[in-house]
């Protein structure tokens, strides 16, 4: 395939908020490790195959946040954030220490269309923090392939600079 030149939107936007969701029963973390999807094989952002409850209960046990990649099958800039950001040692080294990172397709026709309703995602690739309670710490709207911004955008939203 083909690299194809996107404009992407350069949004950052800092939002708190609760949410109106409650984790079910807890999944044993070691389990949950198991169910790990790296997306590079040794120092790129791991994202587990968790659902949000799932992830959720691993952040509380673990004492994290948990960052959900709402992404689509056909969206161009959300694959070249999988190829080009997510890869990278200093991606990696960062999301994978604070938090639990998750993919949900907004337009799986199930719960992750569900969710991105509930979230009020409406942009690919949006980027939403929450708390292991489930509140909303911020969110990222498009793409930024330059892994320092990007990694700027995260820790102004976790007050991490």
């Amino acid at each position: 395939m083909k690299p194809i030149k996107l404009f992407a939107a350069y949004l950052c936007f800092l939002t708190i908020c609760a949410c109106g969701n409650t984790p079910t029963a807890p999944q044993d973390s070691a389990q949950a490790t198991e169910n790990a999807i790296e997306t590079v094989k040794e120092q790129g952002t791991t994202f587990y195959d968790l659902t949000l409850e799932q992830a959720l209960e691993k952040a509380k046990d673990e004492g994290k946040y948990v960052f959900i990649n709402f992404h689509t099958k056909t969206c161009r800039p959300c694959r070249k954030m999988e190829k080009t950001v997510f890869p990278t040692p200093e991606c990696g080294e960062y999301l994978n220490k604070r938090f639990v990172p998750i993919m949900i397709d907004g337009e799986d026709n199930g719960t992750g269309t569900e969710i991105a309703k509930r979230y009020s995602i409406f942009i690919y690739p949006t980027y939403l923090i929450l708390s292991s309670d489930c509140f909303k710490e911020g969110e990222i709207m498009g793409a930024e392939y330059d892994v320092n911004n990007f990694l700027d955008m995260i820790k102004t939203i976790m007050h991490d600079k």
